[in-house]
Order: C-alpha cells, then sequence, then structure tokens
C-alpha cells in the first residue's frame, strides 16, 4: 500500500517529469489542449504580461478563476470526490513545475512553463492581435523570480 500512495504522489506533484524546454512545451500544450475542450476562448482572458505560473493569482489557472487552487477545481482538474484516481496531474499538464527538485531546477522549470504558455496563448489569439502584441517574455526578460526571493510560495 505505501508503494501505490508513493507512485501516486509521483504522478500528482510530478517526481516523475523532466526539466527541458521541450518538455514544458508539451506539458503546456497539454494543458491548453484540455482548456481549450474544458473552457473554450480561455486564452482570450490571459493577461500575457502579467502571466508567471510562480504565483497563484497570476499562473494560467488564477488568472482564469482568481486563485490556483481554486482554478485546479473549476477547471475539473481535480476531484475531491475520488481524488486523487480520477484527478489531472497539474504538473503532467504544465499547470504546475516539478516538484521535489532543486531550487535551481524549479526557476529553470517555472522559466520554460512561463514561455511555452505564452506561446500556446498566442498560437490561439487571432493573426492580427498576434501582430499588435508586444512580445511580454522579451520585455521581461523571460524572468523568474527565484524562490529565495519570493515572499509566499505555493504549496
Amino acid at each position: 500500500m505505501k508503494m501505490i500512495i508513493q507512485r501516486l504522489q509521483r504522478w500528482i506533484f510530478g517526481a516523475d517529469h523532466s526539466i527541458s524546454r521541450e518538455c514544458a512545451r508539451e506539458r503546456a500544450r497539454r494543458g491548453a489542449a484540455y482548456l481549450d475542450e474544458a473552457d473554450p476562448g480561455w486564452h482570450a482572458r490571459i493577461d500575457l504580461g502579467g502571466l508567471t505560473l510562480e504565483s497563484g493569482s497570476a499562473c494560467v489557472l488564477g488568472q482564469l478563476h482568481g486563485d490556483f487552487r481554486r482554478g485546479l477545481m473549476r477547471a475539473r482538474l481535480l476531484h475531491l470526490g475520488s481524488a486523487p484516481r480520477a484527478s489531472v496531474s497539474p504538473v503532467r499538464y504544465g499547470f504546475q513545475c516539478v516538484r521535489g527538485v532543486s531550487d535551481e531546477e524549479t526557476d529553470r522549470d517555472f522559466r520554460f512553463l512561463n514561455r511555452a504558455w505564452r506561446e500556446e496563448v498566442r498560437r490561439r489569439q487571432p493573426a492580427s492581435e498576434r501582430e499588435r502584441a508586444p512580445d511580454e517574455a522579451a520585455q521581461a526578460g523571460d524572468a523568474t523570480v527565484p524562490r529565495s526571493a519570493m515572499r509566499t510560495k505555493r504549496a
């Protein structure tokens, strides 16, 4: 039983995921496709300039639902009645960084995920809107706030 619980925890919290630009892109693609079905038009409500997965209120689910945890429930990613069996891993779907790794790896994963989610949102925008929108990632230098400098950390 203990081994089953450990496997579920690794699956839910992402210990089995690698940290790379391509892995982050795949995770964000999976999450964006999920949102396309669950909440059509979601991308129009995302502020790319303020998008940062490090913040529970400025991440994708935070911007859509006011808070990361509330977003897990409202987007039907987390089902408490039958969790974790019927739940979707927020790490696997790019809504959360890989867990159980060093702060440097966490910062890198956040940086990759922020970039990947911006790409997914832009991909869904009409061409005219993409041309008008400034490249927020370039303006922000694709910076990620180091975990050591964060006031509040997401659990």
